[in-house]
């Protein structure tokens, strides 16, 4: 084995070279869109072209057919469009307005541009999505920025919803997800279905999930960095919406020129005023296995999301700006029988933080981020249960997260091949839950708990970045002031372009992670949000560690792609309760340890106006506890061991179109015997689970001034009704006693047929 090790990392690091041969290939355009034009000299030459979108979205290109060289080529669309091209090495060009001046910056290499899509590029380790830019992908409306995410292989989210990402075997709570440098703890709305964040607010998202910058921490699964736009526009720009769920406006307009600006986005569900087929579709699936039946004016669900930015430029080489941002969703729902019962639930999750972020550049080799952040969630959950008498029933559930915190970040750059970043990190927790039932006469606390902490934080990464070799070094280091912890946590990365078509790389991370989600022992109706957040207290819910190792390759040629990635992670400090597991028969909390190995490929080819991919993920992720099942390894709940994608992408004109076929085996669960006691755990898998999902637009008005475009998705198209997961509830056969029990067996599945249309304005 260690042999077969380092033959592969041999292969990785030794270099190679293949001269580039001059070529000419046959063109033929007739006032072809410039983009166009660009994409086409990219496959055959396998070069790259950087620019702003608008300098070239309305440009037009002729050339009659005959062979060309890139010289040629470069030439005659300078000479039509009156752009510059400049070549900065011997694959990238920029291209620029011949009134703007260029910045020499030595920028990351692009080591995947169009992966999957228009609008995802793959750089060194990290995966960025422009949703601005995003391509039409199958079942995707709108282009969700967390829906996009599950179109890369690893990352899954085994309950078809938007925010329970399980990457690499990592349980949701375990992905940090940020705006703009701001914890968030729901970053979704209808129970996680969609994502919380409006995708047209949203300039970039990077996806973090191996090697990360030691500037991130906090979790240890991935981090989904999501950031607005920090330009300020030099006109009003206004993006409108309405789908089958909401209605939505962005803005983005100058206050004072190239010195204060604003930007704005408000997103509202009107499902409490009208029900269309997909929030019926929608909330069949997630209400399924409740008494909720039917949704009206006084029955409602709904939600909505608010974003501004406020820019404020104070020199060439400072701005400040102010973030924040709000996702709120509310439940009521009431219910009677002839008994002349009345049953009430209601539910409030919200979401609140504001960020203050000071960007300063000291010269051209030091610069400087400082932010000020707090974010605040809130979940409240109310059941009553009226009679016509005095009498009632009633459940309280609260789930309250306060996180806070200053950081001062900072790059400085030796040379344009050497940069370190390094910084501070302070920041502070306060987490409590409460639940409590009373009647007319009595109040019970069931479960209370207060935790806090305060965190300090320094990292240094030092990045080495050589036209062959991508080296990145570093550390975190974590003091947990209550708890009286140190944890250091190493990053390496190493990338090799063996020749020109070849890259390797190898990484290694550690994390850790002390706020975590557990799954509550307190069963209600309503078990929809049965998780609730905690901090570690270094006993019952120890720190969580991560280990990370992947190595993997790259290979392009021409429209081909291959991007094949292996990856091993140990974790520790997981519990029975933090990391899903729930023993129908043992509520104790069991403390556990972990591991997951697996494989990710992408397959891809790419023409002029289509696109097609393949994805496969092999993963077996194993947890064992202590007293449970005799201290040996079984598959966690979430646990997928193949998976596969199958998508391809056209586009005729003013017309996208995306398909996508889905298929993974099932989540494994266990059996129980005639006495309530497990049988096997996780030793059986729920059947084979796959989908069929479309996707289109249709541009069909294009101005400087004025665009529009309508568009459709259908999520499982023949609507195949699979099992989800299998879950046991406890039905007590006497009041107040757990001694005498039985179980009832509660089958969740897919998403039906669901329908979604779209229509979007942009002024």
């Amino acid at each position: 084995m260690r042999k077969a090790i380092l033959l592969l990392i041999l292969i990785i690091v030794v270099p190679n070279s293949w001269a580039q041969k001059q070529k000419m290939e046959s063109f033929h355009f007739s006032a072809t869109n410039l983009n166009q034009v660009l994409i086409e000299i990219e496959n055959k030459f396998d070069v790259k072209y950087s620019f702003v979108d608008s300098i070239v979205k309305f440009k037009k290109v002729s050339l009659p057919l005959k062979k060309y060289d890139l010289n040629q080529l470069n030439e005659a669309i300078a000479f039509q469009t009156s752009l510059n091209i400049v070549k900065i090495d011997n694959r990238y060009y920029s291209i620029y307005k011949k009134e703007e001046s260029i910045q020499t910056e030595h920028l990351d290499e692009i080591i995947i541009e169009g992966f999957l899509s228009k609008g995802i590029k793959k750089i060194n380790q990290n995966i960025i999505i422009t949703p601005q830019k995003v391509g039409v992908l199958p079942g995707v409306t709108d282009s969700d920025v967390l829906l996009a995410l599950q179109q890369l292989p690893g990352v899954k989210s085994p309950n078809e919803t938007a925010t329970g990402l399980y990457i690499r075997g990592g349980t949701s709570d375990q992905n940090l997800v940020l705006w703009d440098g701001i914890r968030m703890y729901h970053p979704g709305h209808l129970f996680g279905m969609i994502s919380g964040f409006n995708p047209n607010a949203v300039q970039s998202t990077t996806f973090h999930n191996k090697a990360t910058n030691p500037k991130f921490g906090e979790r240890i699964s991935s981090t989904i960095e999501i950031k607005m736009s920090d330009s300020i526009s030099n006109k009003l720009n206004i993006n409108a919406g309405l789908n089958g769920l909401n209605a939505d406006i962005f803005l983005q307009t100058p206050i004072y020129k190239n010195k204060l600006g604003v930007i704005f986005s408000f997103r509202k569900s009107y499902t409490e005023i009208g029900q269309t087929m997909t929030f019926n579709s929608l909330a069949e699936k997630v209400f399924q296995n409740t008494n909720f039946s039917k949704f009206n004016s006084e029955n409602q669900f709904q939600f909505y999301d608010f974003s501004a930015k406020l820019i404020y430029n104070l020199h060439r080489n400072t701005q400040i700006s102010l973030t924040t941002v709000v996702i709120d969703n509310g439940l009521n729902y009431k219910s009677d029988n002839a008994n002349l019962e009345v049953k009430n639930q209601k539910m409030k999750i919200f979401n609140s933080s504001f960020g203050l972020n000071w960007n300063q550049k000291y010269s051209s080799k030091l610069t400087q981020n400082a932010l000020v952040y707090y974010s605040a969630y809130t979940l409240d959950y109310e059941k009553n249960r009226g009679f016509p008498n005095t009498e009632f029933e009633q459940f309280n559930k609260l789930n309250r997260v306060t996180d806070s915190g200053v950081e001062l970040n900072f790059v400085y750059a030796f040379s344009d091949i050497l940069k370190l970043d390094f910084g501070s990190q302070l920041s502070g927790n306060d987490i409590s839950h409460s639940f409590v039932s009373k009647n007319q006469d009595i109040q019970i606390a069931l479960d209370q708990k207060h935790f806090y902490n305060i965190s300090q934080s320094n990292y240094a990464f030092l990045k080495y970045n050589l036209p062959k070799w991508n080296i990145q070094v570093g550390a975190r280091n974590n003091y947990y002031l209550q708890l009286k912890r140190n944890n250091l946590e190493p990053r390496i990365f190493i990338q090799n372009k063996i020749n020109t078509h070849f890259t390797g790389q190898i990484s290694f991370e550690k994390k850790s992670q002390i706020v975590s989600q557990v799954r509550e022992s307190v069963i209600n109706d309503l078990s929809l949000e049965n998780y609730v957040w905690l901090l570690s207290d270094n006993s019952k819910y120890p720190i969580q560690n991560g280990n990370q190792y992947t190595l993997g390759f790259t290979y392009k040629k021409n429209s081909w792609l291959l991007d094949i990635d292996t990856y091993y992670k140990t974790i520790d400090g997981i519990t029975s309760l933090t990391f899903g597991f729930l023993n129908p028969t043992d509520l104790e909390v069991h403390k556990g340890t972990g591991f997951t190995k697996g494989v990710d490929v992408l397959i891809q080819k790419s023409g002029i106006s289509w696109k097609a991919w393949l994805t496969y993920t092999y993963q077996d992720s194993q947890n064992k506890y202590d007293g449970v099942n005799g201290n040996h390894y079984f598959p966690v709940n979430s646990d997928i061991t193949h998976s596969f994608s199958s998508s391809f992408h056209k586009t005729w004109g003013n017309y996208s179109f995306a398909l996508g076929w889905f298929l993974h085996t099932g989540k494994p669960y266990s059996l129980l015997n005639s006495t309530n006691q497990v049988k096997s755990f996780n030793t059986e898998r729920l059947p084979i689970y796959n989908r069929l999902d479309i996707s289109g637009d249709y541009q069909f008005y294009n101005k400087k001034t004025f665009a529009a475009k309508v568009g459709f998705s259908i999520f499982n198209v023949y609507n195949q009704h699979s099992i989800l997961s299998k879950e046991y509830e406890k039905i007590y056969t006497e009041l107040n006693s757990s001694s005498t029990s039985n179980y009832k067996t509660h089958d969740y599945y897919s998403l039906g047929f669901t329908p979604n249309l779209f229509l979007r304005f942009n002024f």
